[in-house]
């Protein structure tokens, strides 16, 4: 009998022991954070005029996993991000220790914590040097050479746009820290000037850029002219087409005759994505083609959180408390739909999940 109590209780503690084994392994790798992350931009060792801003730009390998991020330059506490992405001086205003900078070197740290409750830091130097440097690399080579190679990410050449439409406009350049800024013209008429990247015109709603909203039929021809820090201009072309009807396809390539193409995906969040306790989530959805798309929908476990009506689609970007459906989470599973009504007037459903731990 006491072998058999003894056998008995033999077994009960290896069992137990093992599964607190097993579930420690797996709460060790449940609290497994990626945290690497890099600086897009600026370039490490990358040079600029005295007097210029400089954006900044941090991306993460997994963002899921980041809490936040907090910059600093040359000890300077500039300002925490705490969703993605994760961008400071972008556009005027606000984070004045990278804007018209004095000669000198800066240099940039990034503190990022990650949602497993670490910090880590991340480092870039820059450079602001005086008289004829252009603002390009000085460790490059080029010998105050500008790159100002740039072009028209959207709208594509020869586009067709549906009477009413918005035309949003994004010039993209091979080296944004040698040009000094840009101006977009449409069939001769000066829109606006972009002093910082990315260069955009007629984002999102509102009545700005008003020469790229709500269109009429015609042809539209933009011309951006690219001023570099050197001194130097080039000018890029770009045509598009509004036309009238149903018609909103590109008669180049054959989707015209009224066929609208829709579709789309999720590119944030992942499906199935994991966040803490306390997350904000990003969600923006991507298309093939959003000179078709009329709006979108976004919805989070049924309940209606705001309507998109141009690209890019985007809600709980950045801080704040717009789309508070996406913000300070509890625990527990989400489902996002996102209806898409195309400007030939049907909708399409996608579907992406995602957890609150």
């Amino acid at each position: 009998m006491k072998n058999l109590t003894f056998l008995f209780l033999s077994i009960f503690f290896a069992f137990s022991i093992n599964s607190s084994a097993e579930t420690i392994g797996q709460a060790a790798e449940s609290a497994s954070c990626t945290w690497k992350s890099w600086f897009k931009y600026p370039k490490n060792n990358a040079s600029y005029n005295q007097g210029k801003s400089v954006y900044v730009r941090v991306d993460a390998q997994k963002y899921h996993d980041i809490a936040y991020m907090e910059l600093y330059v040359n000890g300077k506490y500039v300002r925490k991000e705490s969703s993605y992405p994760y961008e400071w001086c972008k556009g005027s205003g606000g984070d004045n220790y990278l804007r018209n900078l004095k000669k000198g070197t800066y240099k940039l740290k990034c503190r990022i914590k990650d949602k497993c409750g670490k910090y880590h830091e991340i480092y870039c130097t820059i450079y602001v040097k005086g008289g004829g440097n252009s603002g390009t690399d000085s460790h490059n080579g080029n010998n105050g050479a500008c790159t100002d190679k740039a072009w028209y990410k959207y709208p594509q050449n020869g586009k067709y746009f549906n009477p009413g439409s918005n035309a949003y406009v994004r010039m993209d350049v091979q080296k944004y820290q040698d040009i000094k800024e840009m101006h977009l013209y449409v069939n001769g008429k000066f829109i606006r000037k972009e002093s910082s990247y990315p260069y955009e015109w007629c984002k999102g709603s509102g009545s700005s850029d008003g020469y790229l909203r709500n269109l009429k039929p015609g042809t539209y021809k933009l011309k951006c002219r690219v001023y570099s820090k050197c001194g130097h201009q080039k000018d890029y072309y770009c045509t598009f087409y509004v036309k009238g009807g149903g018609n909103s396809g590109d008669e180049h390539t054959g989707g015209g005759n009224g066929q609208c193409k829709y579709k789309s995906w999720f590119k944030y969040p992942k499906n199935n994505a994991t966040y803490g306790y306390g997350s904000d989530v990003y969600a923006r959805v991507d298309t093939e083609k959003y000179q078709d798309i009329k709006e979108m929908h976004l919805y989070v476990n049924g309940k209606f959180v705001r309507k998109e009506s141009s690209y890019p689609y985007e809600w709980a970007k950045g801080n704040g408390h717009s789309d508070s459906s996406l913000r300070n989470l509890k625990r527990g599973t989400y489902n996002l739909k996102c209806r898409i009504k195309t400007k030939c007037g049907k909708w399409y459903e996608y579907i992406s999940k995602f957890y609150v731990r």
